[in-house]
């Protein structure tokens, strides 16, 4: 029987690292601020999404259509007869600044890896106020990583819709802790059972919240507290 070749996701993901850090050389010093992070991360995405096709022919990857906005990443490649899905996010190195580390919805996520049997790819810009030029960043890193390969305490789960998921960390912090060589069986048999204990403690939440609105109901609306 021949053998299942196993991906490189250490070597994919420093290829497309590379090739992304030339397309920001000479940006990586004073980058238009743009009026929010979100500005900012979509002129990110926009410069990589219009150099993507080259990006791709030049490793010899199968170029995919840039997605619409129902998919849980921004460009995707063929890769080993793998649907390779990217999602960039920008991360403000100030730390007087909020980021949610928000990534996508547990559902969507599942979906994307067990039933596509897709490689779901982190890629993060790390940037920061720049010293040089006033209203401008500076991009101090970029990470490439697979998604399921991040060590098990950087993913928490919120309850917003099918449970978002977030990232307690930035990619940069835990560079020295990925597990490169995980696969995604791993990834679900601990991920899964973290879903179910969050699903759980919202369910009782829930619960003790509709036995209050019933009391309320039953006393005529005349007092309402939480206990």
């Amino acid at each position: 029987m021949q053998k299942k070749h196993i991906m490189d996701y250490k070597k994919l993901s420093k290829q497309i690292e590379e090739q992304i850090e030339l397309l920001f050389d000479e940006l990586r010093s004073g980058i238009s601020e743009r009026e929010d992070s979100r500005a900012f991360g979509a002129m990110i995405e926009k410069r990589i999404t219009e150099k993507w096709t080259e990006i791709c022919e030049k490793l010899n990857y199968e170029v995919i259509e840039i997605p619409g906005r129902r998919t849980i990443f921004d460009f995707a490649c063929m890769v080993d007869n793998t649907l390779v899905g990217f999602d960039v996010k920008t991360k403000d190195l100030d730390s007087k600044k909020y980021s949610d580390g928000g990534v996508c919805a547990v559902g969507n996520l599942l979906k994307f890896m067990a039933n596509e049997k897709g490689l779901f790819m982190i890629v993060e810009f790390g940037h920061e106020k720049s010293t040089g030029k006033n209203n401008s960043r500076d991009i101090e890193y970029i990470r490439v990583v697979p998604f399921h390969c991040l060590p098990e305490d950087i993913y928490r789960i919120e309850n917003l819709g099918t449970g978002q998921i977030r990232l307690d960390y930035t990619i940069n912090q835990v560079w020295g802790e990925i597990d490169w060589k995980r696969s995604h069986k791993e990834f679900f048999e601990f991920f899964c059972k973290r879903v179910i204990i969050r699903y759980n403690r919202v369910k009782a939440v829930a619960e003790t919240r509709i036995k209050l609105i019933e009391n309320f109901i039953a006393n005529g609306y005349t007092l309402f507290k939480f206990k």
